[in-house]
């Protein structure tokens, strides 16, 4: 039944900004927590999402300078802990750097802030180590303690926490072991980068698709918002795309495969004056490639990064281990069709790339940063480009 009403809507002014309050602290639970982090061999902090929506960057980064801690951040915390930081890990977990998981096992002290620490972040809740001790801190008194026993547990805002803890710790002195525990973890990155350097710098044709991550990060815009699908793609930006500038946004895989091309859409919707990338597979573009006709028609122009291996290679372990053997072609039910997504973009009413070779993205990047229509880059890539699993210790 539909009629009308003259109402008025009513919005509170602390709900017009996230979060809407901001608890503190109390000043025992602030410096129990220093005393901890001061006196652990071997401490890392987790960042979570709650960092991010907080604007909690400049607070992790003092408290983990001051402190002199390594800094591993879940994919909703990607942005906010700057790259080139010695004390930057990546990302740990399921969707991992193999450095950042390194970290965490070795760890002493973990100290999770704004995070679930929820199965992906934790890969499957086997790191941190059992009984490692933990300090958690959430403006959500729920999280606290639901998924790890903790030793401390501070209820609170993280930008809020994070600052009182940093004015806790002026002139608290540090362990002695904190030197070479840094040490080992520059270790642990290192080694990370050595494995991944003759694929990110590869010249091969079909491109491998740490090239693509290394090319979409020296050629991203200062201002841009990534936005990543699941699966494969969450991997390989969670793991293999840094940002450079601080006005740059990621936005991660949250929902099903074929999430990231309509919430791109979204995104550049609500966001219209600042480039927005989407990063899929050619798996993930399928499942709602008909919405760049939308995209089309409302004049909303993002730009679409495909991944195409002309595969779910993913999804070829699981299938062969079903199946029994290597499987390909039109036997192999992880192969998809080589499709040209840069035609179907033309007859959409969008702008299509082609890219074949790791020197044609920059053109093509400068191509669709420029066009007014929603533009899909087709990437022809590697089948033999399989993220790497999560790194599990021996």
């Amino acid at each position: 039944m539909l009629g009308e009403a003259n109402l008025e809507v009513v919005v509170e002014e602390p709900f017009t900004h996230a979060p809407p309050f901001r608890p503190a602290p109390d000043d025992a639970s602030a410096r129990d927590a220093v005393r901890l982090l001061a006196t652990a061999d071997r401490p890392v902090i987790v960042a979570g999402g709650g960092v991010t929506t907080s604007d909690a960057g400049a607070e992790l980064l003092a408290l983990a300078e001051r402190l002199n801690i390594p800094v591993a951040t879940s994919l909703n915390a990607k942005e906010t802990f700057p790259n080139e930081h010695p004390l930057n890990v990546g990302v740990p977990g399921s969707y991992s750097r193999a450095c950042a998981n390194q970290t965490v096992t070795a760890a002493d002290l973990v100290f999770f802030v704004g995070s679930h620490a929820g199965g992906q972040v934790t890969n499957n809740w086997t790191i941190p180590r059992p009984g490692v001790r933990v300090i958690q801190l959430d403006i959500n008194a729920a999280e606290i303690g639901r998924t790890h026993p903790i030793t401390l547990g501070i209820h609170g805002d993280a930008k809020v926490s994070l600052q009182k803890l940093v004015e806790s710790a002026r002139g608290v002195e540090v362990a002695a072991t904190r030197a070479r525990w840094i040490e080992q973890v520059h270790e642990f990155v290192r080694a990370w980068r050595e494995s991944v350097a003759s694929f990110a710098t590869s010249e091969s044709t079909p491109m491998r698709p740490e090239r693509l991550c290394k090319e979409l990060t020296d050629l991203l815009p200062s201002d841009s918002i990534l936005v990543s699908d699941t699966g494969h793609s969450g991997i390989w930006t969670g793991t293999m795309i840094d940002f450079k500038d601080a006005g740059q946004s990621y936005i991660r895989c949250a929902g099903s495969l074929g999430w990231g091309l309509p919430a791109a859409i979204g995104a550049k919707a609500a966001a219209p004056d600042r480039p927005v990338v989407c990063f899929t597979g050619d798996g993930g573009v399928w499942y709602h490639v008909t919405e760049l006709e939308t995209a089309a028609r409302y004049g909303i122009p993002t730009i679409t990064v495909v991944n195409n291996n002309a595969s779910l290679n993913q999804e070829q372990a699981l299938n062969e281990n079903v199946y029994g053997g290597r499987t390909s072609g039109s036997d192999g039910l992880w192969m998809l069709t080589d499709a040209d997504f840069a035609a179907m973009a033309e007859t959409m009413g969008c702008v299509g790339i082609s890219v074949n070779r790791p020197g044609e993205l920059a053109g093509a990047l400068d191509q669709a940063l420029s066009a007014k229509k929603p533009v899909v880059i087709d990437v022809k890539t590697d089948i033999e480009g399989i993220a790497p699993k999560p790194w599990v210790g021996e």
